[in-house]
């Protein structure tokens, strides 16, 4: 094998071990009523990014429009998850709430668990809050999510579950590990044309 078709392989092998070794990023927009009556729909309020990091995920959740809702303080008071939190539990949390597991709720209370997001002292996440947390052993063991709004008022609802519609993904890195072995092989072409 000539020297530049040599450098070529090297270079494409450690470019798509990187791509397949990096963390997989994942967002979700909260805006869909699921649950409840008489608040906003279609409205994004909060967004949860979820980067996959092996056994675990790493979690951030932005709230930024719970001023759309009518009351006095709304708040996120819980992330439902349909999915399994038998040995898993949480670390790392940083941001303007707690994280701690919960057994069920969601919407009509059937979902798996939650992640609960309020503590003692009225500790809570509130518009343009945010929270971060590490999912330990979570990977593999999730579906989907649900956001339970709390502290509104509309008549006789005072909360609601909203839900994410489809997931958003974040740019892969598969595309940029294409993008590289497509220069590098313009590189090796030039080279064996010299």
């Amino acid at each position: 094998m000539n020297r530049s078709l040599h450098t070529l392989a090297v270079a494409s092998a450690l470019v798509l071990g990187a791509a397949s070794a990096a963390a997989q990023t994942t967002t979700y927009e909260f805006g869909q009523l699921i649950s409840g009556t008489g608040a906003p729909t279609d409205l994004p309020f909060a967004t949860l990014t979820a980067t996959l990091d092996g056994a675990d995920v790493q979690f951030t959740l932005d709230a930024f429009g719970l001023d759309l809702f009518t009351g006095d303080a709304p708040f996120i008071g819980a992330l439902a998850v349909d999915g399994d939190a038998a040995g898993t539990s949480v670390a790392s949390v940083s941001g303007d709430a707690p994280v701690s597991l919960a057994n069920g709720g969601g919407p009509g209370g059937g979902w798996s668990f939650r992640f609960d997001l309020t503590g003692q002292k009225g500790d809570r996440l509130t518009d343009d809050e945010s929270v971060s947390w590490t999912w330990l052993g979570g990977a593999g063991q999730f579906e989907g999510f649900a956001a339970h709004v709390q502290g509104i008022d509309y008549g006789a609802t005072t909360s609601a579950w909203y839900g994410n519609p489809s997931p958003v993904p974040e740019p892969g890195t598969l595309p940029m590990a294409l993008a590289s072995l497509g220069v590098l092989g313009l590189v090796a072409r030039r080279r064996l044309r010299r």
